[in-house]
């Protein structure tokens, strides 16, 4: 059921059945995964956790390349572990809740335009995503991949700005993890 622009979140509503969880790893980002597992068993919907990797880049320095900086296939091996690491906790709750969590990892450098088309590859019906919040000058320098993702989508997006309790309980399930915040 919709009005206009707002939706009507019903159990067992084939509407939202699939919904798109991007991390970064961070502890805000972690606590709007949890809240969107918390979703999606009101909904009995299916989660999509998602990470996306930056594209691997060797630096270039007047000098050279540095000596000690790692081979593409290390670094993607590295990267794969750390993402593993954060897919493994949303998906550890998500079993804790009885939520189906399925885990993708992708490289792409542009981490708005990655989470849309893995939404539209895994067939998502909702993105849900955890913001800073940033306003003004913050959000114009910084940028926002929230706002980025809502002008590059037309599937639904909850952007959720999780309370300080929040994060400090995902910082805590991080560190039961071993991930350190």
């Amino acid at each position: 059921m919709s009005f206009g622009n707002v939706v009507s979140l019903q159990r067992n509503n084939p509407q939202f059945d699939r919904i798109l969880v991007p991390t970064d790893g961070s502890a805000l980002s972690i606590a709007a995964a949890l809240k969107a597992l918390q979703l999606a068993k009101r909904l009995e919907a299916r989660v999509v956790a998602f990470y996306s990797i930056p594209v691997y880049q060797y630096p270039v320095y007047v000098g050279g390349i540095p000596f000690e900086y790692p081979s593409e296939e290390d670094y993607e091996t590295q990267c794969h572990t750390i993402a593993d690491r954060y897919l493994d906790l949303i998906e550890a709750a998500g079993v804790a809740q009885d939520v189906a969590v399925v885990k993708r990892v992708e490289f792409n450098s542009g981490p708005a335009q990655a989470i849309v088309e893995m939404a539209k590859r895994e067939n998502c019906s909702l993105i849900f995503m955890g913001s800073h919040g940033r306003s003004g000058l913050s959000r114009a320098f910084l940028g926002s991949v929230a706002l980025k993702t809502l002008t590059l989508t037309h599937i639904p997006v909850m952007v959720d700005r999780p309370t300080p309790e929040e994060i400090s309980h995902a910082e805590e399930l991080m560190r039961q993890s071993a991930i350190e915040p």
